[in-house]
This record gives structure tokens, sequence and C-alpha cells, in this order.
């Protein structure tokens, strides 16, 4: 039997060219995929970057001032109503401080009728719906989807951690601060102050945030992150997870 080869004219593509066109689209796809996680998992450091700076900018004031300084956080993670942090002198009621971020925001001055405490508000951080970091990772509750989907197992059987189940979280003074009950963001508005004669924070709360996609998923073993502040304490803790999806799913002091 004679095997004839393809003329000049001839249509359709041989065996080798074809498994060339599938090996170079798998590896397109194994790029994709990790580009997409290295993304989430810088965006996770960064919003916490972004969230130990606010935080910082409140303690700076406090220990400038001498005063006691309140930080005030309301809303949620949604362009219909964008959560806001804002610090300013403890003096002020959280409302007089939602009111004053209000007017900050519409580029108006700060209601007279607050005096020079009107003047101390600052709005460190706040949800911007187009951000580069804040289409990948977010702030969550515990007990949200985002947050459960982080710690299910991959495809692979890799899962993260539960925090509360592993040093520092399982024992110590950090042991049963990783709870919704001491959320810094909370929907409602939310009061924390620090004080301006010992510098320390007078509530214990965390931050829990998360890796995830452009549609706000998060994916099994995505990357994790979890600030938390304790009670009479002038530290802020900063610990990251970079994932099993994508690394090695340990958790980490940064």
């Amino acid at each position: 039997m004679t095997i004839q080869s393809r003329g000049p004219g001839a249509s359709g593509y041989s065996l080798i060219e074809m498994l060339v066109v599938l090996a170079i689209v798998a590896i397109l796809a194994i790029a994709g995929v990790t580009m997409i996680g290295n993304r989430q998992a810088g965006a996770v450091r960064s919003l916490m970057d972004e969230l130990e700076g606010a935080l910082t900018n409140a303690h700076k004031a406090a220990v400038a001032t001498g005063r006691d300084v309140a930080i005030v956080t309301w809303d949620i993670w949604d362009a219909g109503t964008p959560l806001r942090l804002a610090h300013g002198d403890a003096s002020l009621t959280e409302a007089e401080i939602q009111a004053t971020v209000v007017n900050i925001l519409a580029g108006l001055p700060p209601d007279p009728a607050y005096g020079p405490a009107g003047q101390t508000v600052a709005v460190p951080f706040r949800f911007l719906p187009n951000d580069v970091i804040q289409t990948r990772a977010r702030i969550v509750d515990l007990a949200s989807p985002q947050w459960v989907n982080a710690l299910q197992a991959t495809p692979a059987g890799t899962a993260n951690p539960d925090p509360t189940t592993i040093p520092p979280f399982s024992a110590g003074p950090l042991a049963g601060t990783v709870s919704d009950l001491n959320r810094l963001f909370t929907g409602a508005l939310n009061r924390v102050e620090i004080s301006g004669s010992n510098k320390r924070f007078n509530t214990t709360f965390i931050i829990p945030v998360v890796g995830t996609t452009t549609a706000g998923g998060a994916l099994p073993g995505g990357p994790m992150g979890l600030i938390v502040v304790l009670n009479n304490g002038g530290s802020i803790y900063k610990f990251y997870n970079p994932g099993a999806r994508d690394s090695d799913g340990i958790w980490r002091r940064l």
C-alpha cells in the first residue's frame, strides 16, 4: 500500500501539526491560570497594605495630637453603598464623622457646627468599584461564600487550613479573635477608638480578605489574608496565605 503525501493543494492538518497546536493551547491555559492566581495573591497583599496604612494613619493622628481618635466604618463591598473607613477626633459621633466624609467626597467643607474637630476627619480607605486591586481581592465576612470557598479543597485535594485551627489563632493571645463578632467592617456604622494618652486601640477587631475573580467570587484554595488588632494593643498584625491552589497554602505573619 502506498501512502500518498499531501500535495500543494491538499487541505487539512497532519497529526503532528494538531499535536503542536494542542500543546501550545495547553501551555497558554496553564500560563493564564497561573497569571490569574498571581494577580489574586498580589491583590490580597496590596489590599492588606492599604488597610494597614489606613489604620496606621489613624494611629499616627492619635500619637501626633495626644487626643483620642475614632475609627468609623460603614456600608458594604458594593458600588451602590460603598464601604468606607474614616477617622477623626473622638469628640465627634459616628454620624458626625459620616456626614463630614460625605462632604469631603463631594468637595465640600466640614459642617462649621463641628468646630475644629470637623477638620480632623480623613477618609484613608473606601471601596472603589473599578480599582485594579479591589476587583481581585475584597474584604469579607467569615461566614461569607467567598471565605468559605477559599477554605474548600482544590481539585487536586489540597486546601487552605482554617486559621482558627492553627497557631497563633488556636492558642495564646490571638485565640478566639477570628470571629465575625470582631469584624471591623460590619455594614452598619461601627466605631473603635485609639487612646491619645497610651496610643492603644480600645477594641479587638479583625479584617478578613480573600482573592477573587473579577466577578467577585473566591476560588477553592485561593489566597487569603487577616488583619488583627488586639484590645489595649498598639500593633497591627497581618497574616497571609498565598493559597493552596497556586502555592503552599501556609499561613504566615507578614
